[in-house]
C-alpha cells in the first residue's frame, strides 16, 4: 500500500515527531512519501532515514488570501506529487491540511485526516473535514468534541506511540543538570517541562510551583526545554525574567529544543504537562517510557494517559499551589518517583508503543483504501 503524507510544518514538535516515528516504523508492505513545505526540520531527518520526501508549499487555508494561494500555488504542486506517486491513501498529518489534500486528489484518492488538538465547529466545516474517509483522533476526549457531526462512524481513536527502548535507553543526563545529579544522597528533586514555550503549556505556572515548593522546605529544581514560536516571544521574555528572580535563579535551567529527547528524560525525576489545552500529551508517554511519572492537568486527553496515584497525578489547570504540594510530597518520599515511574513504564509498554500505533494506523488506511473516496 502506498501512502502519501502531507504535513503543513517541518518543526520537529509533537505532531511531526509522531509522524517521523510512524514512518520510521512502517513495515515493508507500506511505501511512504512525505510531502513537506520546505527542506528543513523533519524533511532532513526523514531524508537521513532513507524515506522518500518531496517539497510542496502547504498551509494558511483559513483566510481568503490563503485559499487563493493554496488553489493557485500549493495544490498544483501537491497534485504533481500525487500523479507521480499514485498513492492508495493520502494522510493529512494535521487537520489544517485536509483542504489541500482534498482539492489535490480527494475525489480519486481516499483521505485520512489527523486531529491532534481541539477543533471548533467552524474549523470542522472550513477545513472540509467531512471530505475525509477516516478521521483519526488522538484521544477519546478529542472524539467527544466531534459528537453530533454526523461523522461518528468514520472517527477512529488511535493513541500516539513511543519507541520505548530508545527513549528509555540508559545514559547520562544533559550536561546542564549534571551538577544537580552529583549531590549524592542530598540530590534535589528534578522536574521537567518539555515543549513549545507558550502560555498554553504554562511554563510560568511550573516556575511558580517550584518556587512555592522550595519555600515550603523542599529542594526542587526545574528543567525547561523548548523554544518560543514567534507568536509566543513575549511569553518567553516574561518567563526568562521570572526565572532570573532570586527565588529561582539557582533553581531552574532553560535549554533550547533538543533533537535527542532521551537525555532530557534521564535528567529528571518527574515530568510536568500542565497545559491549558492538550489533545493527547506526548511527553507523558515519553516520560513513562523512561521510567518517569508525570503530573498532568485534567485537560483534554491527559487524564487518559495517567493513572492517578499509580503512574502520576492529575491537578487543576493553572494551580501552582496544588502542584507545589505534590512536589513537596514526592521530595519527602525518596522511593515514590521510582515506584510510580516503573508503573508508568509498564503502562506505556502495554498501551502506547510505536508498534501498536503503527498497526492501528495501517488498519485505518486499509479501511480507507477498501472504501474509497468520500462521494461529492
Amino acid at each position: 500500500m502506498r501512502v502519501l503524507f502531507l504535513t503543513p510544518s517541518v518543526r520537529p514538535l509533537g505532531a511531526r515527531r509522531s509522524l517521523v516515528e510512524l514512518v520510521r516504523h512502517l513495515p515493508p508492505q507500506i511505501t511512504p512519501l512525505v510531502v513537506c513545505p520546505s527542506e528543513e526540520g523533519i524533511y532532513l531527518e526523514l531524508k537521513d532515514l532513507g524515506v522518500d520526501v518531496a517539497v510542496a508549499p502547504q498551509g494558511a487555508w483559513r483566510k481568503f488570501t490563503g485559499r487563493l494561494t493554496a488553489l493557485f500555488r500549493q495544490i498544483p504542486r501537491i497534485q504533481s506529487q500525487v500523479r507521480k506517486f499514485s498513492p492508495d491513501v493520502i494522510h493529512a498529518n494535521e487537520f489544517h491540511i485536509v483542504p489541500q489534500a482534498f482539492f489535490s486528489a480527494g475525489k480519486k484518492v481516499p483521505i485520512s485526516g489527523h486531529v491532534r488538538l481541539s477543533i471548533t465547529p467552524r474549523q470542522f466545516h472550513n477545513y472540509h473535514i467531512p471530505k475525509v474517509r477516516r478521521l483519526i483522533v488522538v484521544s477519546s476526549a478529542v472524539k467527544g468534541l466531534l459528537a453530533g457531526t454526523g461523522m461518528e462512524d468514520r472517527i477512529r481513536v488511535v493513541y500516539n506511540g513511543v519507541n520505548v527502548g530508545k527513549v528509555g535507553e540508559p545514559g547520562d543526563p544533559i550536561p546542564e543538570v549534571s551538577p544537580w545529579w552529583g549531590n549524592g544522597g542530598n540530590r534535589p528533586l528534578v522536574v521537567g517541562l518539555f515543549g513549545l514555550i507558550s502560555a498554553r503549556k504554562n511554563q510560568l505556572v511550573a516556575a511558580e510551583a517550584v518556587s512555592l515548593a522550595n519555600k515550603r522546605g523542599a529542594d526542587v529544581r526545574l528543567l525547561l526545554a523548548g523554544d518560543a514560536h514567534k507568536s509566543s516571544i513575549p511569553y518567553g521574555e516574561e518567563l526568562r525574567a521570572r526565572l532570573a528572580q532570586d527565588d529561582l535563579k539557582d533553581k531552574a535551567i532553560w535549554v533550547p529544543f533538543q533533537k535527542e529527547i532521551a537525555p532530557l528524560y534521564r535528567s529528571i525525576d518527574l515530568n510536568l504537562l500542565i497545559s491549558s489545552e492538550e489533545g493527547f500529551g506526548r511527553t507523558i508517554i515519553e516520560a513513562g517510557a523512561a521510567g518517569r511519572p508525570s503530573i498532568g492537568t485534567k485537560i483534554g486527553g491527559i487524564p487518559e494517559l495517567i493513572q492517578p496515584g499509580e503512574t502520576g497525578w492529575l491537578v487543576d489547570e493553572g494551580n501552582p499551589d496544588q502542584i507545589a504540594d505534590l512536589l513537596v510530597k514526592v521530595w519527602s518520599d525518596g522511593d515514590m518517583c521510582r515506584k510510580m515511574g516503573e508503573a508508568a513504564r509498564e503502562m506505556v509498554g502495554k498501551t502506547f508503543t510505536i508498534e501498536a500505533h503503527t498497526r492501528r494506523m495501517i488498519e485505518v488506511w486499509e479501511e480507507c483504501r477498501d472504501e474509497g473516496p468520500v462521494a461529492g
